[in-house]
């Protein structure tokens, strides 16, 4: 019922997309909010060209938090290319209920779900062919998640290094396994800006605890990798992390 798409995921007719950080690059120079945007919705277009070319239409679709980059106020292209988005989400997938659970990015993202009508949750549950499905962000858990058959997470933005002798590089990639007795799936972020957190540096000191991802370092290093190849429209399992760092 899961199927990998690029830096997202369909569950049935549910779209799952993780973190946006719409505006991330502001500061740095004022047109790279429009370039960030534009390859957003280019990955996206793809990804709805890919579904209907199964005859798949989305229902519903989900934002795991992070939707813009700033903490302390709303910028003006986060309030252009934000509802940009939200009206493209929209039109390209037919109507589609759009559902946002909210990431730590996202202090004062409500004024601009409200011009569009869209709901903002600390969490999403939903139950999929009888099952029980949670969406978080992944900075916090929360009780009501508990009875939850799955646990759908972003916020980590999953990344790995694979080298030999000639060369190495970088893959978003997406982590899969059983974690206290639910099915969890974190997802890469959405956005190329900003590409992911190296995997390859997790370590066993859980510094950051629960302040940063639910899941500490020792959890995390038994998780399965899963790199999805664009071009073969195909996901590649690596095997755990742990044998990879």
């Amino acid at each position: 019922m899961i199927k990998f798409l690029h830096d997202c995921i369909l569950i049935k007719d549910v779209l799952v997309i993780g973190d946006l950080h719409i505006g991330y690059d502001e500061r740095f120079e004022r047109s790279v909010g429009q370039v960030q945007l534009e390859n957003i919705i280019e990955k996206l277009r793809e990804v709805f060209d890919y579904l209907d070319s199964l005859s798949i239409r989305v229902k519903k679709i989900v934002l795991l938090g992070d939707v813009k980059h700033y903490f302390g106020e709303v910028t003006e292209i986060e309030w252009r290319e934000t509802l940009s988005l939200f009206d493209f989400l929209k039109v390209r997938s037919r109507g589609a209920k759009i559902m946002i659970v909210k990431g730590n990015h996202d202090t004062i993202l409500g004024p601009i779900v409200k011009k569009r009508g869209i709901l903002l949750k600390e969490y999403y549950k939903l139950v999929i062919d009888k099952e029980k499905y949670c969406f978080m962000h992944g900075d916090r858990m929360f009780e009501q998640c508990l009875d939850a058959d799955y646990l759908v997470f972003g916020h980590i933005h999953p990344a790995i290094t694979l080298a030999d002798k000639y060369k190495s590089e970088k893959f978003k990639c997406f982590l899969n396994r059983m974690w206290k007795e639910k099915k969890v799936i974190v997802l890469p972020s959405f956005t190329d800006i900003r590409y992911g957190f190296n995997l390859n540096n997790v370590d066993d000191k859980d510094y950051y605890k629960e302040k940063f991802f639910i899941i500490l370092n020792k959890d995390l290093k038994k998780f399965e990798v899963i790199i999805y190849n664009d071009d073969e429209k195909k996901e590649h399992s690596f095997g755990k992390l742990k044998n990879l760092i």
